[in-house]
């Protein structure tokens, strides 16, 4: 016996993206998939509506960092498709929230729902839930990240030093993180001063084994915080 979408008329029959020919076309007419939408629409927009859009999520500092100004092995490692993520780790200045930009915006113009967030300023977002006059819930803060398909957590563990345990809290917060995108394969990507060895010290294992996954990039410990203005 036919189903109602066959009563109906309706095709059962998943469509093919025309544009990129990989993702479902769940887009504009069932031709193409929301990432090509996006991408067309924002190839459309005005030079300052383009900015106005890429700084809903780049830092105004860092809006004009460019793929282009990233070292060739870096940038050939960063422009792989990944289903995890990436790790960036160094010294302060070496230039890691510059090219974490740079890749953002390359991802916004190429149709990517993507969200960035510094992750000390979400955990206090979260815990100002706890407020009994909150407006938000520690749900309605989160469930973005989960969802969109490219996330920035800028400086992880940077405010505890070498060897000091986050806290419960902290540890929670980024095991949920972390989890969920993973289960849904959206890639996070994420800067820190801290190795993942380290980074599993100040949190614990589960943490470091998830990282593990992620493909880490080393930018040394040469500032180059002053060849940025």
């Amino acid at each position: 016996m036919p189903n109602s979408e066959q009563r109906l008329g309706k095709s059962t029959t998943s469509k093919i993206c025309e544009v990129c020919n990989k993702r479902l076309a769940d887009g504009l007419l069932d031709r193409s998939c929301m990432v090509c939408f996006r991408k067309e629409q924002f190839s459309q927009m005005p030079p300052v509506v383009q900015k106005k859009t890429l700084l809903e999520v780049v830092p105004e500092r860092y809006i004009e960092a460019k793929m282009d100004d990233v070292s060739g092995k870096l940038r050939a490692d960063l422009e792989k498709d990944v289903d995890t993520g990436v790790l960036m780790w160094g010294s302060p200045g070496v230039g890691k929230t510059y090219t974490m930009a740079a890749l953002a915006k390359k991802y916004l113009s190429e149709g990517y729902l993507v969200k960035r967030v510094h992750y000390e300023t979400l955990c206090l977002q979260l815990r100002d839930t706890y407020n009994p006059k909150a407006t938000q819930t520690e749900w309605q803060i989160i469930e973005p990240l989960l969802n969109c398909d490219k996330l920035f957590i800028e400086d992880v563990g940077t405010t505890k030093s070498i060897g000091v345990q986050e806290s419960d809290f902290s540890l929670r917060t980024f095991l949920v993180l972390l989890d969920m995108r993973l289960e849904r394969c959206r890639p996070t990507f994420i800067t820190s001063n801290k190795t993942v060895e380290n980074l599993t010290k100040s949190f614990d294992e589960r943490i470091g084994d998830r990282l593990r996954t992620f493909l880490v990039c080393d930018l040394g410990t040469k500032s180059k915080r002053n060849e940025i203005c």
